[in-house]
C-alpha cells in the first residue's frame, strides 16, 4: 500500500511541473474547497495510555506481562503489532473462560478511557472542538460555510474507541473511526479479526477521507471531498510515519505529539519526558516527517491547542482567498 501511495505522490509532483493546468484540476478547481479534515491517531495522541489497559484491568492481569506477550508475537512469531495484540487478547480468552468479552463489552470498557486535558466534554466541559467550531462559524468565515470533519485512524479496537468518544461526549464531532474490528462466535464472544489498521493502511484511509466515505478508495474521481492541503494529521509514533509523509507531500499539515511523563503527585517527570521528546524528535522532526512536535495537551493556553487553532485559521483564510 505504501508503494502505491508513493507512486501516486510522485505522479502528482510531476504533473505539477509538466502539466500545471491538470495538476490544478486534481488539486484545486475541481475539488470541494470548503472542507477541513482533522485526523487523529488514538492511543497516546488522544488518550494518555493504551486503550488495552481498560481490558487488562478488567481481567485483573498485569499490563507489563500483556505487552511482553504482544512483543514476543512480533519478534518471535513474525506478527505485525496489530495482529499480535489481537492474538494475545484471544489467547487470554482461551486460557480463562471468565475473560470472554463481546464487542459490546469492549465498547463499555472504552467508555472508561480518559482523554488528555482539553478534549472531553464530560459534565458539560468546554472542548477544543467547541473552540474550533467558534473559529469556522465566526463572522469572518460564516458565509463560507466551512465544514470541519474529524476522523480517527488507529491500530486500536474500533469498539473501544467509539466507547471512549461516547463516554467523553465527543461522538457527534467524529464522522468515522477507522480501526481494528473483531468478529464474534455464535455465543457473542470475540474470536477473530475482521479488519486491522496498520501503519500502511493509514495512508489508504487518508485517501478514503479525501475522496469521501461514499466512494471506494480506488474509485476514479474528478472531485474529492477534502483537499489534502486541507487535512491536518496528528499522531505520536512510528506507526504514523507513512501518514505523516503522505500528508506532508500532498500539501497538508502533520503534527507530532508526545506524552509528558508525570510523577504520582501530577508534576512532570523531567528525565522521562526528555527521553520521550528526544525519541519523538528523531522520527518526527529531524526526519522532516512532521511540521511540529508538541506535548499532548489540548487545553487552553497550551502549545498544541494554540497551534491547532492557528492551522485551522490559516486554512480558513486560504479557503476565503480562493472564493
Amino acid at each position: 500500500m505504501i508503494f502505491i501511495s508513493i507512486k501516486m505522490i510522485n505522479l502528482y509532483q510531476k504533473l505539477k511541473v509538466i502539466m500545471p493546468s491538470f495538476y490544478k484540476k486534481i488539486n484545486g478547481n475541481y475539488m470541494k474547497r470548503n472542507k477541513i479534515g482533522i485526523v487523529f491517531d488514538f492511543d497516546i495522541t488522544l488518550s494518555p495510555y493504551y486503550q488495552q489497559r481498560e481490558l487488562i484491568n478488567h481481567w485483573g492481569e498485569d499490563e507489563a506481562k500483556f505487552w511482553e506477550r504482544c512483543t514476543l508475537k512480533v519478534t518471535d512469531e513474525d506478527y505485525d503489532m496489530e495482529h499480535g495484540c489481537i492474538k494475545v487478547i484471544l489467547e487470554y480468552i482461551d486460557e480463562n473462560e471468565t475473560y470472554q468479552v463481546s464487542n459490546q463489552d469492549l465498547y463499555n470498557l472504552g467508555k472508561q478511557i480518559t482523554l488528555y486535558d482539553g478534549l472531553t466534554k464530560r459534565d458539560g466541559q468546554n472542548s477544543i472542538f467547541d473552540d474550533i467550531t467558534t473559529i469556522t462559524k465566526s463572522e469572518e468565515y460564516e458565509k463560507l460555510n466551512i465544514e470541519v470533519e474529524y476522523y480517527v485512524i488507529s491500530g486500536g479496537l474500533t469498539q473501544m474507541i467509539k466507547g471512549a468518544l461516547d463516554g467523553n461526549n465527543l461522538s457527534h464531532y467524529f464522522k468515522e473511526v477507522f480501526a481494528c474490528t473483531l468478529d464474534e462466535n455464535k455465543n457473542g464472544v470475540i474470536n477473530f479479526p475482521k479488519e486491522t489498521v496498520g501503519h500502511t493502511i493509514k495512508t489508504q484511509k487518508l485517501f478514503q477521507i479525501s475522496k469521501g466515505l461514499q466512494h471506494k478508495v480506488n474509485d476514479k474521481l474528478d472531485e474529492f471531498e477534502i483537499l489534502f492541503r486541507n487535512i491536518i494529521y496528528l499522531g505520536d509514533g512510528e506507526t504514523d510515519i507513512p501518514a505523516f509523509s503522505l500528508v506532508n507531500q500532498m500539501g497538508g499539515t502533520s503534527i507530532a505529539v508526545y506524552r509528558e511523563s508525570k510523577n504520582s503527585d501530577g508534576t512532570i517527570d523531567e528525565e522521562k519526558t526528555k527521553e520521550t521528546y528526544r525519541n519523538s524528535f528523531e522520527f518526527a522532526i529531524k526526519s522532516k516527517r512532521a511540521e511540529q512536535l508538541l506535548p499532548a495537551d489540548y487545553s487552553t493556553g497550551k502549545p498544541l491547542k494554540i497551534a491547532l487553532e492557528n492551522y485551522v485559521k490559516i486554512l480558513c483564510e486560504n479557503i476565503k482567498n480562493q472564493q
